[in-house]
């Protein structure tokens, strides 16, 4: 359970971060996807979410 859990918030922070690309008009690149990542990263607070942040760049290696 905890693994599909994980897949799951992995999911969803890399849809969040593809939406807000999107929403500026910016093209969807692993770059612009990581950069978004790391500039959520940088202000999440909840250390679980972030360790997700982290996980998610890691699958644009």
């Amino acid at each position: 359970m905890e693994i599909r859990d994980n897949r799951t918030e992995i999911s969803l922070a890399l849809g969040e971060a593809v939406l807000d690309i999107v929403q500026k008009g910016q093209d969807v690149s692993r770059e612009n996807i990581a950069r978004t990542m790391k500039f959520k990263a940088e202000r999440e607070r909840d250390d679980d979410r972030l360790l997700n942040y982290w996980k998610a760049c890691n699958l644009l290696i």
